[in-house]
């Protein structure tokens, strides 16, 4: 075969896996597919088996049916009965999970032509999956011996999705086909069900075919597009670095179910640590992009061809910050009080502020010790609260485009200079000091129609401020709650009342929306009072939080 040669070959599927083992190569990424992806392929497939089985020609001379085509796969041979997938992985798996559920079918019924004919096509000697896929292998022996998967905290993405899909593709198979029909469509998969595989020269070869097909489309996502330069790149130390990342990928996805959480992650990785200052164009093409991003910076950030280690060391501050960022991670989903002391996290997420990890990830150090990572975030977090209160209290846009100037063009400058704890105080220290505003501009502030969602914000952290000072139990996330607790005006929409001390009902209507004459009220006890006086109100012992 010629150094760059490329030859096909079509396959059935009793042939594709006849005696030969299939792995993966470093710059795969996860099993992905979704329920999307399996409840087309699986109605394609027996779709056509039902138009198949109801022609009696073919029933009577089955070899003449028309074959159906799954598509191309890509692969290198690099010794006998061994190959190696370019592309193709989630198509292979997906039918080694169906294979497996009509050979857990086959048994039930006492099918001894099919356990036999879809164990040469799922193991290559009675025990070895044909797909050597290691990673995989606890959930593909969970499913071969009809037992359920406990899937746990340092499982891969891949465990977890293969568990998910296995279970899927049993309760469909029962949906699409009667049992007496599996048999036949059995025999139809194996002999008629059809891939072409391309086989490439080598490893190399394919590596480049994998470039060619991947990075002209959406296939693959930016971050598994990354991956497989970073990985490409870095020599002998390719499976440490693979390990190294798959551990980012579950720390990432430990606390939050969320399949672009590693991309957002990344991304805020490089707008924080490797974006230019003051390059407005890093950040844009980061955010769209961001595996070309590093590739046309390549030598910006060292990740040079010459200099493999240090493809390792990127992808290790990478890992190193995903594990000290877990915590704010979770923090942005949950409360998290007490010893963490992490709530304004929370708090800016909620206030649209998500631009924060960059911030947060600019005053961490990837060597930081975990308690002093946690220090300089929280700092970061409760600085942002601050600025977006103030901002509040001003009467001042809390737009994203605001927040995004604040950390791009503030923060990250100068967190990125701040090698300790007391640095990072320091820093923020002296922001605050030059940043001035007090509660005293909030003098004119009041409830509008497209400011309900600040005003509750801060007349809820102050009532929890005061019923924290009193001692006494509080709930700021029941006060966030407009279902929970309404906005109450301590002044019922009755001029008259009041009309001796506040002759001009314009006025009246000004003073009653202000912030100090607004409160929290819980929802059921509001409704009960409607337009009490606030004497009234008090003498009911219904406790209205005020901000003063």
């Amino acid at each position: 075969m010629g150094s760059d040669e490329i030859r096909s070959q079509g396959f059935c599927l009793k042939e594709l896996f006849r005696e030969v083992t299939y792995e993966i190569d470093y710059y795969q990424r996860d099993y992905t597919w979704g329920e999307d992806e399996i409840r087309t392929l699986l109605r394609d497939l027996c779709g056509s088996f039902r138009n198949w089985s109801t022609d009696p020609a073919y029933l009577r001379r089955p070899h003449t049916a028309p074959q159906y085509f799954l598509g191309p796969f890509v692969y290198y041979e690099p010794s006998k009965n061994r190959r190696y997938l370019v592309d193709g992985q989630q198509r292979f798996v997906t039918l080694h999970l169906l294979f497996l559920q009509l050979r857990l079918s086959a048994q039930e019924r006492g099918d001894a032509r099919a356990v036999d004919r879809l164990n040469r096509v799922i193991t290559i000697d009675g025990e070895h999956f044909a797909l050597g896929i290691t990673d995989h292998e606890p959930v593909l022996r969970a499913v071969a011996e009809a037992r359920k998967y406990e899937t746990g905290v340092g499982d891969s993405l891949s465990r977890r999705n293969l568990w998910a899909r296995s279970q899927q593709i049993e309760s469909q198979l029962a949906e699409e086909l009667d049992a007496e029909n599996l048999p036949r469509f059995t025999e139809w998969l194996l002999d008629r069900v059809v891939l072409v595989g391309i086989r490439a020269a080598s490893s190399d070869h394919g590596y480049r075919m994998f470039e060619t097909m991947n990075d002209r489309g959406a296939r693959l996502t930016a971050v598994d597009l990354l991956k497989s330069h970073l990985l490409s790149h870095v020599g002998a130390n390719e499976d440490h670095l693979n390990t190294q990342w798959h551990e980012m990928l579950r720390e990432l996805a430990t606390d939050r179910e969320d399949p672009t959480a590693a991309s957002r992650f990344i991304k805020a990785f490089l707008m924080a640590r490797c974006a230019r200052e003051g390059r407005e164009d890093d950040r844009r093409q980061i955010d769209s992009n961001l595996n070309v991003w590093v590739r046309h910076n390549a030598a910006y950030l060292g990740l040079v061809p010459e200099r493999p280690s240090n493809f390792l060391h990127f992808v290790q501050d990478l890992l190193k910050s995903a594990r000290l960022f877990r915590p704010f991670l979770a923090a942005s989903r949950a409360l998290k009080t007490g010893g963490d002391r992490l709530e304004t996290v929370l708090f800016n997420e909620r206030n649209g502020l998500s631009c924060q990890a960059i911030a947060i990830l600019a005053a961490i150090d990837p060597d930081d010790r975990p308690s002093d990572a946690k220090d300089k975030g929280r700092l970061g977090a409760v600085y942002m609260d601050r600025w977006y209160a103030l901002r509040v209290l001003q009467d001042l846009p809390v737009q994203s485009a605001d927040s995004n100037s604040l950390v791009h063009d503030t923060l990250v400058p100068l967190l990125r200079k701040c090698r300790t704890t007391a640095d990072v105080a320091s820093a923020l220290g002296d922001r605050v000091t030059h940043d001035g505003g007090s509660i005293r501009d909030a003098a004119t502030l009041g409830l509008r129609g497209n400011n309900a969602h600040q005003i509750r914000y801060l007349l809820a952290r102050a009532t929890a401020y005061v019923e924290e000072a009193c001692q006494r139990p509080h709930d700021v996330l029941a006060y966030l709650d407009r279902e929970r607790f309404h906005i109450e005006h301590l002044w019922a929409n009755h001029h008259h009342r009041v009309e001796e001390e506040i002759p001009d009902p314009v006025v009246f209507r000004s003073r009653r929306n202000q912030l100090g004459g607004l409160g929290l009220l819980m929802g059921r006890e509001n409704s009960s009072i409607n337009d009490l006086p606030l004497n009234g109100k008090a003498a009911c012992g219904v406790p209205v939080a005020q901000a003063d």
